[in-house]
């Protein structure tokens, strides 16, 4: 429940030069040290981590050339974007380019504009507009299912592992999972996004898609993921653990809801 008495804009000056690079790696274990580091530093302004998958839902349109792209993308990639704005803005970008590959190489690995099937100013299109229609996670198969949360960067490889597995154990093919991860507040915590592509006319792929989001959500909580917008399933899946919370809460909703008709029924009321 959330009671808004006030609201703040932040507006940006749109970049003058505008500089989109990738970190490729073959595993996320391989990026999560050169991350944190980035991150502490506060260098670059988009700063987001992605697999294979999701890039290629990202780049294409249609299901064989989603399949095509996957499968010579990188299987995991840091993607940084750098912006000069008013005040020397070309310095700006050459400065911060500088020092990003520098401690790129610290870690072995390495700076580049582009990818085997993807160049950044491609990449960097499909980011700042708005998303193409129909909406690009929905090209692969016509549906799609997330699960999302927040968590730490270092701990994002045993969520995957568990996802996989949970994935394999319904026959769901893990290379279709897309993964996205986004740093929050420097890097001091982490959102963490599965997306899951279904065909919605297909019953044998809804009920596996079903299962898999029951128990991967359960799974998930279990070992330390935190749901921050607990609708639906998840709902009960955050009050249960949180007794007091939930008595508080219902308290207040008593006070300026007592007729329940505000969202009745999506959270724990």
């Amino acid at each position: 429940m959330g009671i808004v008495t006030w609201a703040s804009v932040k507006c940006e000056i749109l970049p003058k030069v505008h500089k989109l690079f990738f970190v490729p790696a073959e595993k996320l274990d391989d990026l999560i040290d050169c991350a944190y580091k980035l991150l502490r530093l506060r260098l670059g302004d988009e700063f987001l981590l992605l697999n294979n998958s999701n890039l290629a839902y990202l780049l294409e349109n249609e299901a064989n050339g989603i399949r095509a792209l996957r499968k010579e993308l990188p299987p995991w990639v840091i993607i940084i974007g750098i912006a000069g704005r008013d005040i020397l803005p070309e310095e700006r970008v050459e400065v911060q380019e500088k020092n990003i590959r520098d401690i790129v190489q610290q870690f072995g690995l390495h700076l580049v504009s582009v990818i085997p099937g993807a160049r950044s100013g491609q990449v960097l299109d499909a980011l700042m507009r708005p998303s193409r229609q129909p909406y690009w996670k929905l090209c692969y198969k016509g549906g799609c299912q997330d699960i999302f949360f927040l968590t730490l960067l270092n701990k994002t490889p045993e969520f995957i592992k568990t996802t996989y597995s949970l994935a394999e154990a319904v026959r769901y093919s893990t290379s279709e999972i897309g993964i996205y991860i986004q740093p929050q507040h420097q890097g001091v915590a982490h959102h963490c996004e599965f997306s899951l592509p279904y065909a919605p006319g297909d019953k044998t792929e809804m009920t596996r898609i079903k299962e898999l989001f029951t128990k991967a959500s359960q799974e998930l909580i279990n070992q330390g993921a935190y749901f921050s917008r607990p609708y639906g399933m998840w709902a009960n899946m955050v009050y249960n653990r949180d007794a007091q919370s939930t008595i508080f809460l219902k308290e207040i909703k008593e006070i300026f809801d007592p007729n329940y008709v505000l969202n009745p029924g999506k959270l724990c009321f």
